[in-house]
């Protein structure tokens, strides 16, 4: 965690904005530097461990491998907390230390939530393919050299324009990061020359973006509760993670509390359509023609319901872009089975995406039962009069 983020960042259990930091350890111009309290943090210097902590030194949180994990107490995974307090507390001052247990004392006496179980399980979910440094490398390797158009061309051409020809020194957020391949690959801050802020449930993913762009800042936290403070950002961006919430509509209201007026919301999700199908022909379908594995927090956006709430929210729609006709499920999930890097190729990927655009246009306006899969909308944030 750079220190420049830090006048940024909230309280995420009192939303207070009187933060204070302490470095175990941090990268200055690639030299190592320890025990260092925030008056000899230099804004640039990049936090590898240390904590975030309440001026009343009531609620503290970790920075652990460059990342503040920024989670109220209901939110907080207990188990990962005190795998990085063994050590940590004892490189820090009594007095940090005290409030740093104190923390977690608290924490353990908390009752659990619905929120709060269903963010571990994700996190648990989506840690478990990057639990070793192994698996990370691959996954990095993996960002930096594959192609994967069939998601690249559709966030470009529909998403990723309405943000590159402005975003010169602008602040933009991903809520649900991942890995931050999209962002890696083809809007990379570095490149762009904007400032880039990621945040994620899955801690051991966003390992793996800090890797990806080592120039930027990850944030685990709740896409319920960002800890960034209000009206700071001009544009945030959302790739697939929406429907994992249980109150999609919810995270609009977030997203909505951080941004500019006149900023852009932008997101691409799997859509429920308006088609009638059983649970068991539903299961049946996802079985068959599941194109990647997702957790059991999927398929939870409502078009309708997401275009009225951005509406309600006072949020102008610039587009809204239909994907993945019928005739594109099965095609991948054939070409998947015979042939998996069909989609590092960027001819035969603009080819599929030519038939699906001409059969969302035409086939499936006949019927509501082959509506498309995923949608695309970017919305603008309108002044109010």
């Amino acid at each position: 965690m750079y220190k420049r983020i830090l006048d940024k960042i909230i309280c995420p259990n009192s939303g207070t904005t009187d933060v204070k930091i302490y470095s175990v350890e941090l990268n200055r111009q690639s030299k190592s530097e320890k025990n260092l309290q925030e008056e000899n943090i230099l804004p640039d210097d990049d936090i590898k461990s240390g904590i975030i902590y309440t001026s009343d030194k009531k609620y503290v949180y970790v920075i652990h491998e460059y990342i503040p994990i920024l989670l109220n107490d209901a939110d907080q995974d207990l188990v990962h907390l005190n795998s990085i307090a063994a050590t940590l507390k004892n490189q820090l001052p009594n007095d940090l230390a005290d409030a740093f247990q104190n923390t977690i004392n608290r924490i353990a006496a908390q009752h659990h939530s619905e929120d709060g179980d269903w963010n571990r399980e994700e996190m648990k979910y989506y840690d478990s393919a990057v639990d070793t440094e192994k698996q990370r490398e691959a996954m990095l390797k993996s960002i930096r050299n594959e192609n994967l158009w069939r998601i690249f061309i559709p966030r470009r051409e529909s998403m990723i324009k309405y943000l590159e020809k402005n975003c010169k020194g602008k602040w933009i957020f991903e809520i649900g990061c991942g890995n931050a391949r999209t962002v890696s690959r083809i809007f990379n801050p570095a490149e762009f020359g904007y400032n880039y802020i990621g945040t994620d449930i899955s801690f051991k993913r966003l390992m793996v973006a800090k890797m990806a762009i080592p120039g930027s800042d990850f944030i685990q936290a709740s896409a319920l509760n960002i800890p960034i403070k209000n009206n700071f950002f001009d544009a945030a961006i959302s790739f697939g993670m929406l429907h994992h919430l249980p109150r999609p509509t919810d995270a609009f209201s977030e997203v909505d509390k951080k941004l500019k007026s006149e900023g852009i919301f932008t997101l691409h999700e799997p859509v429920y359509t308006t088609r009638q199908f059983t649970e068991k022909q539903t299961a049946m379908v996802r079985k068959l023609f599941r194109t990647y594995e997702h957790s059991d927090h999927d398929n939870k956006i409502n078009l309708k319901e997401t275009t009225d709430t951005l509406k309600k929210l006072n949020y102008k729609v610039l587009n809204t872009v239909p994907y993945n006709s019928l005739f594109r499920v099965v095609y991948e999930a054939f070409m998947n089975r015979i042939y998996k890097s069909w989609h590092s190729h960027k001819g035969l990927t603009k080819t599929v995406l030519a038939i699906d655009n001409l059969l969302l246009n035409t086939v499936v306006k006949l019927s509501n039962k082959l509506g498309p899969q995923a949608i695309v909308i970017t919305s603008v944030k309108q002044k109010v009069s």
